[in-house]
């Protein structure tokens, strides 16, 4: 069954994580965690460690809930000093999205993310860096006729729409416009 994403959100089989999470504390932690100040990076990249270490798979909707995935996916992309981090979130995540419990778009952009690291071209076309112009860009993209399929598998826009986006909301962050609707 295809799942479609739709302005953040997912559709898809039930799964137990309808029940409610069956770690909540944890749930409660990640959360915490992405929602921070940020000012403790090296604690929360040790801590996300731990949880990828203690439970020896990745914290996914049948564990922490959405939201709890959802965070601990943003502590990992934001982990970007520490990219053994990254390859093992990504290792544990390519395996709960085949077991449908993460979000394959989540998959998607931490492998750009690791990709770029690399020096090697992203997939998904999710990445993107200033140019010389002081004008966002997306980073090189592998097989560029094909990025546009691999994005509308997982439910997002062309990748021309999504570089429109970020750029406009990058002018918008650098005070050179508004922001749309």
């Amino acid at each position: 069954m295809a799942m479609v994403r739709q302005r953040g959100k997912r559709s898809g089989p039930p799964t137990a994580n309808d029940a409610g999470p069956q770690a909540p504390a944890l749930r409660q932690e990640l959360v915490a965690l992405a929602t921070g100040d940020g000012a403790e990076v090296a604690g929360r990249n040790d801590r996300l460690w731990e949880v990828l270490d203690d439970y020896e798979c990745w914290p996914g909707w049948r564990l922490v809930g959405r939201d709890g995935a959802e965070a601990a996916w943003l502590v990992a992309q934001w982990a970007i000093d520490d990219v053994g981090l990254q390859r093992r979130c990504l290792e544990m995540l390519e395996l709960a999205v085949a077991c449908n419990d993460a979000d394959p778009v989540h998959l998607a952009y931490l492998t750009d993310r690791v990709r770029m690291h690399d020096g090697r071209d992203q997939l998904y076309g999710s990445q993107f860096v200033l140019g010389e112009d002081g004008e966002l860009r997306p980073w090189p993209v592998d097989d560029v006729a094909a990025v546009d399929r691999r994005r509308a598998r997982l439910g997002l826009p062309p990748l021309a729409i999504h570089a429109s986006s970020m750029s406009a909301e990058w002018r918008v962050r650098r005070g050179e416009g508004r922001a749309q609707s």
